[in-house]
This record gives C-alpha cells, structure tokens and sequence, in this order.
C-alpha cells in the first residue's frame, strides 16, 4: 500500500516495452478436394467433347432373316378385252333385256328402241322396285359398299365406273319388267325395235373409248386413271348412239405399267403369280415386256378365265407374287471391295476349313534365312487358291510349302465384293454372294463360306473404312 502511494506523490509513469516484433499467422497448408474434382471434370469433358468432334461417326445394320428382295408388289392393271360396240339404228328411248355381265346367245333380245316413249312410259310405270327379289338387293347393296371401301379422293375412275354399273343395273331390271308390258301392249311394237344379238357374249352398258386400244399406245398416263371417263348407256338415244358392248372372247389382258428393272426380272420368270385384290382370287398367267407409246415398260398378263368376274372393271388391284430366291436384304452402302493375295491352297497348312489360314513364310536376315509360322485372314477359298487378307503379307513375300519344299512369291492380287462386320468392335471383312440388286438393296447368299449370318451388324458408311478399323 506504502509503494503505490510512493509512485503516485512521485508522479512518473509506467514505461512502455520498446523493441517487440510482431509475427504474421501462418496458416497450415491444405488439400482443396473441390477444386482437383472440378479441374477432373472440366478435363474430362474438354477431351470428350475433342474426341466427339474429331471421330468418325459411323453407323451399322443387323442382318434379319431371310426374304425375298421384293416379297410382293401391289400394281394398279388396266384390262383389255375383245369389245365390240354397237350403236343404235334408231332414236328414241332405250329398255334393256339382259342384266350387264350376262352371257348372251346369238338372236337374244338385248335392248329395245322407242321412238314414241309411250312404251317406255307404260314400262316405268309398271316398273315397281320392290319386285327385286332378295339375290337383286344383295348385289345392289355389295356393289354400293364397294363404292364406299374402295373410294380414293384423288382418283374418280371407281366413282364412274360404280355409276356405270349401278345405272346399267337398274335399267336391264327394268328391261326385264318390260317384257310382261311388252306382251300387253302389242299394239305398240309400230314404234318399237328390239336389237338382237348377233354374236354371243358378256353384255356391257358402258364405253370408256379403251375398246379397241392396243398395248402398245399405252402410256403411263393411262394408269394414273385420273383422266378416266366412263359412259353409261343414255335413256334417250339418237341414230349412231352407244347401245350396248358385246365381249365375244374369254381371253383378256391384264396390263401393268413398270419400271426397267420389274421389267427384266418378271420378263425372266416367264410366268407370273398374282392375287386380285379385289375378291382374292389367286391366278398365274405367262407375261410379256412391251414399250409404250411414251418408251414406258408394260408388262401384259394373258388370262383365259374369270372373265365374268371382271368384266365390268376397266381397273384392278393386283399384287404379284416374288417367287425369287430367298436371302439376305442388305442395303447397297455396305457393300465393298477389298484387295486380296491369291495364295495357292498347296502353301497352306491344315485342312483350311475356318476363316484363318497357316502359312510357312521365309524370312531373310542379311545371309541368314528363317521360316516362321504366320496366321492370316482367309476370306475365300475356292480349288485352286485362298483369297487372303493384304494384313498379313507383305508384296514379295516368299512362301514354303510343307509337302514339296516349293517356295511362293506372293504377287497376286485380286478384287473382292463383301462387308464389313462390326460384331466385335472392329471392321472384319466378310465375302458376299449377290443373287440380286432393287434400287438401294442388295440381296446376298446366306451360303457363302465365312458370308454374313442371321443377326450379324455390318457397318453402313463401308466405303469410308478398311479392314481392322477400330470403332469408337
């Protein structure tokens, strides 16, 4: 207590120290784990999007089962038939006697001409529609559903070709009732004339001006059916109007607008399976190859039977049976040539039956000389030599053989159609065999030796790669 009073009397003041040093804080060194990730990251996507932009991209096809190249075709045919028109010798109004698509016999009534019209008149008002019996209404009604299935917005060829029809059936029923007034208004037959058949044959009401056309002043045109007119016979008539058609022949053509290559292979099989649409009848027919009248290929199917049920079509569907060989469809960017050594099979050792072959080759060190074993692509082989792949030798590589000590210069080469199968990874060339060739396809053996099999991928771009390419 006595020594703070002291130094508080004396009034000096604490000293402050002089002379310390300050020291900066070092902070401990440590592993920043975020930032080593992002740089990973960022590297890893930087190659990724180099090696994205700088690879070659590359697309494969699997090989399916076997097909036919073209398996079946749908063909829009025109028929031609032996149709001879007949016209009217008088005017006045017309009555039909014989239903359309009937077969008629030589002097039968067809139709019959009124100059007057109180005939016709009598017949129409004796006419009663619910006299069609039952057989009447069921054909009326298919015809009509067929109209309505079969009606196409860009094409009015079966608009008219139903109207035709349906009109024609409604006038020989009416025709058929006439006969009855006929007989109860003798009096009449003054002013009335009946056309008799001359000939025998199906009766048609209608001309579409294809009655005397021959194949050969077809022309594409004629197929589209755009243009397409059909006339029905009129109720009133004047002298040289269209009465009636007679078809005196079962034999009629079918005609089939198609391109060169349909043109070669359907002219080659000589006869032609084909299926109508229409009802699903299945028929053959031996064809010819034409030109028409603008170089178009028209391919003509000749028939003598089902005439009937035709013959009131001018059109019809039909779809031809491929009877071609069977193999495997393949597009045509597959397909490549690859450079082969023809090697004698004598230098070969064993009993070459897989797709790697043995060979004894020489190899020279200055003046000394061995022979090592190599193992080479064998893509072919046929009885005289192995078709091997260019990897394995190099030009002027000798060959032993094992047998008679014979040495070998590989010098030849030759030129090979195949693919490239890319099962493991990598391109492998693999030989083909074209049975045949539509358009963008090609269709290849499955028998040939080391071929493609069912389920293989083959790669599409081929002709931008070799053999022992690596895809990545």
């Amino acid at each position: 207590m006595s020594d703070k009073s002291e130094r508080s009397k004396s009034g000096r003041k604490p000293q402050k120290r002089e002379g310390g040093i300050i020291l900066p804080f070092r902070r401990e060194t440590t592993l920043n784990v975020g930032l080593i990730i992002f740089l990973f990251i960022f590297l890893y996507l930087a190659y990724s999007l180099f090696r994205g932009l700088t690879r070659e991209n590359y697309s494969s096809f699997s090989v399916g089962t076997e097909e036919r190249l073209n398996a079946s075709q749908n063909y829009h045919a025109l028929i031609l038939r032996q149709e001879k028109n007949v016209v009217s010798h008088w005017a006045g109004y017309v009555d039909f006697f014989a239903p359309e698509g009937s077969h008629v016999s030589v002097g039968s009534v067809v139709s019959s001409v009124d100059e007057l019209g109180s005939y016709s008149e009598s017949v129409r008002q004796a006419m009663d529609l619910q006299s069609l019996d039952k057989e009447d209404l069921i054909n009326l009604k298919t015809r009509l559903r067929s109209l309505s299935l079969d009606y196409e917005g860009n094409r009015f060829s079966s608009v008219y070709e139903a109207k035709g029809m349906i009109s024609a059936f409604f006038m020989s029923h009416l025709g058929s009732a006439s006969l009855d007034v006929l007989e109860q208004n003798a009096s009449l037959n003054e002013f009335f004339h009946v056309h008799k058949s001359d000939t025998s044959g199906l009766i048609l009401y209608y001309y579409d001006d294809y009655e005397n056309k021959e194949i050969r002043e077809l022309s594409t045109a004629d197929f589209a059916g755009k243009n397409y007119q059909r006339h029905a016979t009129e109720n009133l008539v004047t002298v040289g109007d269209f009465l009636y058609k007679l078809v005196d022949s079962e034999t009629w053509r079918l005609v089939v607008n198609v391109n060169a290559q349909e043109a070669a292979q359907y002219g080659a099989q000589g006869i032609i399976n084909f299926t109508f649409l229409k009802n699903g009848l299945q028929a053959q027919a031996p064809c010819r190859i034409y030109n028409g009248a603008d170089g178009s290929y028209l391919m003509e199917l000749t028939l003598d039977r089902y005439m009937v049920q035709f013959c009131t079509d001018r059109y019809v569907e039909i779809r031809i049976e491929d009877t071609g060989a069977l193999g495997y469809k393949i597009p045509l960017s597959c397909a490549v040539n690859e450079t082969a050594y023809l090697i004698p099979r004598a230098f070969e050792i064993g009993d070459g039956a897989g797709a790697k072959g043995t060979f004894l080759q020489e190899i020279y060190a200055g003046s000394s000389k061995t022979v090592q074993t190599v193992t080479a692509n064998v893509y072919a082989r046929d009885d005289e030599y192995c078709y091997v792949g260019l990897d394995a030798f190099q030009p002027e590589s000798v060959l032993v053989s094992t047998q008679s000590q014979e040495r070998y210069t590989i010098r030849l080469t030759t030129v090979m159609l195949g693919v490239y199968q890319i099962n493991s990874g990598y391109t492998e060339f693999c030989p083909i065999e074209v049975i045949e060739q539509t358009g963008d396809y090609l269709l290849v053996s499955r028998y040939t030796k080391n071929g493609i099999s069912t389920y293989d991928k083959l790669l599409l771009n081929a002709a931008s790669h070799k053999a022992g390419d690596i895809l990545r």
